[in-house]
């Protein structure tokens, strides 16, 4: 690829890869995103085709990386984690070296379920799921307040959860 075809950064790298995918593919990926233990006799028949194309397709999306894995989501309330806290980090030096330890570091914590480097008055935001208060208040100690690079951190609790959808709406 010459370096004038190179995207020049992550929209342009997005708008490419979508553009990539015609109708059906997108389809399939919103149809999947709401059931993906949906049979592929299903999906085919909503979106147009016969089976065997339909597969092949799924099998070129999970290929390309546009389908990244099957997942169960989970109640975290009936499983023991109804604590839901959102974590701004800020950190003392923001060398690549420094924030590379942060992620390597916080990416193995099994509490933190997600991580964004971000823009703004922090550094990272967390999202972070505990079984009561007593298991953050552990978090905090074990994890946070033993990372020398973390300058400050406030926590936000949700006090109920009015939207939760894991599903990205392609434009078909």
């Amino acid at each position: 690829m010459n370096k004038e075809a190179r995207p020049r950064n992550k929209v342009q790298e997005s708008e490419r890869a979508l553009s990539a995918l015609d109708r059906i593919d997108r389809r399939i990926l919103n149809l999947l995103q709401r059931d993906a233990r949906m049979t592929n006799e299903e999906l085919a028949q909503r979106v147009g085709l016969s089976p065997a194309p339909c597969s092949r397709r799924v099998k070129r999306l999970r290929q390309e990386g546009y389908i990244l894995r099957d997942v169960a989501l989970v109640d975290t309330a009936k499983t023991g984690h109804a604590l839901i806290a959102f974590v701004s980090v800020e950190l003392d030096r923001q060398r690549e070296d420094a924030l590379a330890a942060f992620e390597r570091h916080i990416s193995t914590q099994p509490e933190v379920q997600q991580c964004y480097f971000i823009s703004g008055e922090s550094d990272y935001l967390l999202l972070v799921s505990c079984r009561d208060m007593e298991h953050y208040n552990d978090f905090v100690r074990d994890v946070l307040a033993r990372e020398h690079n973390i300058r400050r951190f406030r926590t936000s609790f949700t006090l109920r959860r009015v939207k939760y959808d894991t599903a990205v709406q392609i434009e078909e």
